[in-house]
């Protein structure tokens, strides 16, 4: 299984994507933001254009502004995983940009995992639930902190997800 991992905003989370995707497979990549480190705003859309260009993945795991690249990236620049994984979605942007209807056509278009801190300051777990059909896969997670670096909780609710 090829992993694609597309981190956050900040470059120090492309570290933790490359623990967490180590203990996912063993064939993985972890996507670099061409902006880093001279721009550290990633800008979304040219990334998703880059992501949806260079990699064909199975899994696709992705953290904060990672998941809207991915979305992005499948909706309008072919990226077609077989699944996706997202932590910490930015919920509180996609409602201030007017996009929170692309959740749910994620969640429609292929198998997804959303998982989010209860109280993550980006849009607390309730909030992202309400927001995504009823049939969509979910799990909350303790936290309000927006850092998703507990790599083998992470690892273990990933996995029996995908069994």
């Amino acid at each position: 299984m090829q992993l694609l991992a597309i981190p956050g905003r900040l470059e120090v989370t492309h570290g933790r994507m490359e623990r967490l995707a180590r203990t996912l497979s063993d064939d993985f990549i972890v996507h670099r933001y061409a902006a880093w480190p001279q721009d550290p705003v990633p800008d979304e859309e040219i990334e998703a254009a880059r992501v949806g260009a260079l990699y064909e993945p199975d899994l696709v795991l992705a953290v904060s502004l990672g998941t809207l690249v991915a979305m992005s990236a499948r909706a309008r620049h072919g990226l077609s995983a077989k699944a996706y994984v997202f932590l910490g979605v930015p919920l509180e942007r996609l409602k201030a940009d007017g996009r929170v209807d692309i959740l749910a056509d994620q969640a429609r278009a292929a198998p997804t995992l959303f998982i989010q801190q209860t109280d993550d300051f980006t849009g607390a777990y309730r909030d992202l639930a309400a927001a995504l059909p009823s049939t969509a896969d979910t799990r909350e997670i303790a936290g309000s902190d927006h850092v998703y670096d507990q790599a083998s909780e992470l690892a273990q609710i990933i996995l029996r997800w995908r069994d």
